[in-house]
């Protein structure tokens, strides 16, 4: 990967050449590095994609991890830049022509972002914002410090927040996959190990 210069912003080819194999997004012409995350972002991401993958096997859906790069075309009227290049903690696509070049190009059906102290506010804000734009059907917010699940939908282009779960209110069901159903202590028991 190349030096980033301060305040300089790519196109996604640009971006593309820049970044390599390194783990970044792109928020608006501007690239973002991902930092590791730790165990317990981890575990809980594991837990959702064998709950989720199960629920729907047989379906032609796929879930997808953290590697997978999400491309959104969006015309920055300001910048004069387009494309936001984000890697969601777990993605479910449906629609198989939107992979290629080992990539997804367009929204997913469902996103699932695990919040972690240094990216809590961008998923809140800037992500929801721009699968919001996008068109994703359904967001996910996970809180494993606090063991909730957000259901954000999609409805008339904004996403309204469907319901809470956590261990007063469970189990969780999506919206847009009813098949999708699992306990949330399934998802968080591993954290309880002292």
């Amino acid at each position: 990967m190349k030096e980033q210069k301060e305040n300089q912003t790519y196109t996604l080819e640009e971006f593309f050449q820049f970044v390599g194999e390194e783990r970044m997004e792109l928020y608006e012409g501007v690239p973002i590095s991902m930092s590791p995350a730790a165990f317990e972002h981890e575990g809980v991401i594991a837990n959702l994609i064998r709950e989720i993958g199960s629920a729907l096997k047989g379906n032609t859906c796929q879930v997808f991890g953290s590697n997978l790069q999400v491309i959104f075309s969006f015309q920055d009227e300001k910048r004069g830049k387009e494309n936001v290049t984000v890697l969601p903690d777990i993605s479910i696509i449906c629609d198989k022509s939107k992979l290629r070049s080992k990539r997804c190009y367009g929204a997913p059906e469902l996103i699932v972002e695990v919040l972690s102290p240094s990216t809590a506010r961008n998923d809140r804000l800037l992500k929801r914002k721009y699968y919001e734009k996008a068109g994703v059907k359904e967001y996910l917010i996970v809180d494993y410090q606090n063991q909730s699940i957000e259901k954000h939908v999609l409805h008339s282009d904004f996403f309204q927040l469907e319901e809470i779960y956590d261990q007063e209110n469970h189990p969780f069901t999506s919206t847009i996959f009813p098949n999708v159903s699992f306990s949330l202590h399934d998802i968080f028991s591993f954290l309880d190990i002292d």
